[in-house]
């Protein structure tokens, strides 16, 4: 990986740890199926909340995680539960998307071509920072390999 491509994806780091990456209240109702009106309730009962709340007529602003809790609360819609059920459950499972969090923010070092795969660089495999380990997928499946540093 060049240096050019380890400042994009260090960039790209910086903006999701600072929740930077926001989007509007019509983009979020497109990308999650989820009606602009049905959104407005939902920060009204404090399920979802906008990024920057500020004046009354501001434009409503969402970070990436409130994107991806409105998909899991409407997928959770979808099978039938309650919204009180939907935001409980999707409030319990917060721990696990922050740990996903961290670990992109933490482990992600990039992506090569090994062995005429593009490969994900999760970083150093042993303490003694001998060996690295990646992943790649291949019809639809995950596969893992560690290599020896150079």
């Amino acid at each position: 990986m060049n240096n050019q491509d380890k400042a994009l994806i260090e960039k790209l780091k910086r903006q999701i740890d600072k929740h930077q990456f926001t989007i509007g209240i019509s983009d979020l109702a497109k990308m999650t199926g989820v009606s602009q009106t049905q959104l407005r309730y939902w920060e009204q009962k404090d399920y979802i909340h906008r990024s920057k709340a500020g004046e009354k007529n501001v434009a409503h602003r969402y970070s990436y995680g409130t994107l991806m809790r409105v998909h899991f609360i409407k997928t959770l819609l979808d099978e039938g539960f309650t919204l009180a059920a939907a935001a409980a459950r999707a409030d319990a499972h917060s721990n696990q998307i922050e740990m996903m969090r961290i670990f992109m923010m933490t482990a992600f070092q990039g992506v090569e071509e090994r062995d005429g795969h593009h490969m994900i660089d999760l970083g150093y495999f042993d303490e003694a920072h001998e060996q690295k380990l990646y992943c790649f997928i291949q019809d639809e499946q995950v596969h893992y390999r560690v290599y020896p540093v150079k």
